[in-house]
């Protein structure tokens, strides 16, 4: 499945894979423009995260944004929780065309949604880019 970036993806795409030369498969920023987000491809995070996380703080710095990395994976399941890292859960399954990750933590729980539903839209967001989900809810 062929992914089209716009101007400004395209943009930060570029510089990640200046920096790190590694393939970025998609970047976006959130909602109010403090974080950027870069989907690799599989088996290049180490060597875009560099040594002692370099090309992160490389990136962060000549940007001025937080920077968060995650691999792409062909399973939904494991490239949900590799974007959710370092929160764990007990479970993420399928169940028709959405998926649902379950946890018993309140709080675990409450960080994966966050504050106005922005982190569950953001995985939602990566999550439909790549795979033919409906939805990821959180239960």
């Amino acid at each position: 499945m062929r992914i089209k970036l716009d101007q400004d993806a395209l943009a930060l795409s570029s510089m990640l894979e200046r920096i790190a030369g590694v393939q970025v498969k998609d970047s976006f920023m959130d909602e109010e423009g403090e974080t950027i987000y870069f989907i690799v491809a599989s088996g290049e995070l180490g060597k875009a995260i560099g040594k002692g996380g370099m090309n992160i703080k490389r990136l962060s710095e000549e940007l001025g944004k937080r920077i968060r990395i995650t691999e792409y994976r062909d399973n939904v399941m494991e490239f949900i929780r590799g974007f959710i890292y370092p929160a764990t859960v007990a479970e993420v399954v399928q169940e028709g065309n959405d998926i649902l990750i379950k946890d018993e933590s309140r709080k675990t729980k409450s960080l994966l949604i966050g504050r106005g539903g922005k982190n569950i839209k953001l995985l939602n967001r990566a999550v439909k880019r790549f795979f033919s989900i409906n939805e990821v809810k959180v239960v």
